[in-house]
């Protein structure tokens, strides 16, 4: 029996090409800035009242670090 040649049949012989395209689409048309909700605003002042709760009940100075990053977030979300 004669030995197969390396002709257009056998797999490596084959000079196709593939290609494979992705198309990814970024959702840029989405996003929107808002302000703040009134919600979220009335919670931040919420717990800026607990913090000055909590200097009140444990002074220390991580209650007093908790104080100043309330009141600043309540500030920024006015």
């Amino acid at each position: 029996m004669a030995e197969p040649t390396s002709d257009e049949t056998t797999p490596a012989a084959r000079a196709d090409v593939v290609t494979t395209r992705v198309n990814v689409a970024f959702p840029f048309s989405a996003i929107r800035v808002e302000q703040p909700s009134e919600d979220l605003a009335a919670l931040a002042e919420l717990v800026r009242d607990m913090t000055e709760v909590l200097m009140d009940v444990a002074p220390s100075a991580k209650a007093d670090e908790l104080a100043k990053r309330a009141q600043q977030l309540t500030v920024r979300l006015k």
